[in-house]
């Protein structure tokens, strides 16, 4: 049976804390040990902190979908613009994207599978696996 929690933050730093906490609340009834929630929080904290920094209206939120089950935890990040840019940061020679290029790697090297799924309209949804 899958488990779903969804929450919306506003994108402002001080709420980072907050999804930081969701992971830390999530990782007591999932089988994972004390690095792999480490791990998560770190992943989460870079998401957001580039969605934040790439959001040009103070009154954007980030929305985020965790869902559970026996195999996998996967996370859901859905945004009209960040994630995008976040991604092509990964062939932009442009020094601006450098930190969201740093973001995207570390996110790849601590998760197990990383989607990016585009409506084609500008919608994005970043879907992050992690198996147990």
């Amino acid at each position: 049976m899958d488990s779903t929690v969804s929450f919306k933050i506003p994108a402002k730093r001080e709420f980072v804390g907050l999804v930081r906490l969701a992971i830390g609340g999530l990782s007591q009834v999932a089988p994972f040990d004390v690095d792999a929630t480490e791990d998560l929080k770190l992943v989460m904290s870079e998401i957001c902190t580039s969605m934040i920094n790439s959001s040009e209206d103070a009154d954007t939120d980030l929305s985020f979908s965790i869902t559970l089950n026996k195999a996998e935890l996967t996370v859901e990040v859905d945004s009209v613009e960040a994630v995008n840019e976040m991604v092509s940061a990964t062939s932009s020679g442009l020094t601006k994207a450098g930190s969201q290029k740093y973001s995207l790697s570390i996110i790849m090297a601590l998760m197990d599978k990383v989607e990016l799924l585009s409506d084609g309209n500008g919608h994005s949804v970043l879907r992050l696996k992690k198996f147990f």
